[in-house]
């Protein structure tokens, strides 16, 4: 598997037997990012910053429910959850996706706002990589994230959802934040796109330019 970082909580993911997902497609206002063509599309929750499917090409499946799902060489499953810390009161439902393909397991956590329940710490356990919202104010911030990383105990962490240049949502954070929360003894790689095999402990992956 490839995967690919397309800014915001937008990333590419390639099997290795060419099957594309693209998850949480954004509009490019937000940040000028490449338009992919896909075979499936996730969507962790209606919010216009992470369901903008006019950034997305091909003739693709939408995947924006709680339903299991098998897509070709891609297992899909959903663990419901919420976007803030008061069981969705202020910002609605959020849906983590575990992809499960090529012998590996990933989880994209999408706009997570709470620190995870039992159900997504089984889900993330020992995952290959999880993607996981670092920039607070929608999300976790960048220390609730370290700590939420330190409980879930996937075998690579990547950061997303945050302020980088060119992005236009001043008020989340940049990366800075969490990375300094972590673990000083995680290696900290970063990347231009995940290969397999994956690294172990964090990936900082540079998001691609159009």
């Amino acid at each position: 598997m490839n995967i690919t970082y397309l800014g915001h909580a937008s990333f590419l993911l390639e099997t290795d037997g060419g099957t594309r997902i693209v998850t949480d497609p954004y509009a490019q206002s937000i940040l000028p990012h490449p338009v992919e063509r896909a075979h499936v599309v996730t969507m962790s929750h209606e919010h216009h910053d992470h369901c903008d499917l006019s950034q997305v090409k091909g003739d693709y499946v939408i995947v924006n429910s709680t339903k299991a799902c098998t897509f070709l060489d891609v297992k899909i499953t959903c663990v419901p959850c919420f976007h803030d810390s008061v069981q969705g009161k202020m910002r609605g439902p959020n849906r983590a996706y575990v992809f499960e393909t090529d012998g590996l397991r990933v989880v994209h956590l999408g706009d997570l706002g709470e620190m995870p329940s039992p159900a997504l710490i089984a889900a993330c356990n020992g995952a290959d990589a999880v993607l996981i919202p670092v920039g607070g104010t929608y999300t976790l911030t960048g220390e609730e994230a370290a700590k939420a990383a330190a409980a879930l105990s996937p075998k690579l962490v990547v950061p997303m959802h945050y302020r980088c240049p060119g992005h236009s949502f001043e008020v989340i954070s940049t990366e800075a934040p969490f990375l300094a929360a972590l673990d000083p003894a995680l290696p900290v790689h970063h990347l231009d796109a995940l290969q397999t095999p994956f690294p172990t402990g964090v990936a900082v992956l540079a998001p691609a330019k159009p």
